[in-house]
């Protein structure tokens, strides 16, 4: 299966489907296994969808919990990557 196949087979899906596209997420990063958080802007659920979805194409871990996604970074840095809702 193509690359773009899977892509879409993981985005169309659960756990990535579970996600509200317009919910806003604080986007907090750790580059020491999660001792300290670095933080960033506010991001929306769908920029969480896309980042799960590279994450679980690359069969990083995530891990969900009260609405809190904590995953491997999918990106070149790597680290951590905590989501948390903002309400």
């Amino acid at each position: 299966m193509a690359r773009h196949d899977d892509w879409f087979r993981i985005y169309d899906n659960a756990p990535v489907t579970d996600i509200d596209p317009d919910a806003p997420y604080r986007k907090d990063r750790s580059y020491d296994g999660g001792a300290t958080w670095e933080d960033a802007p506010e991001m929306k659920g769908e920029h969480l969808q896309l980042e799960m979805t590279e994450a679980l194409i690359a069969n990083l871990t995530i891990g969900i919990r009260d609405g809190v996604v904590v995953m491997q970074s999918p990106h070149p840095m790597g680290g951590l990557i905590r989501y948390t809702p903002i309400r």
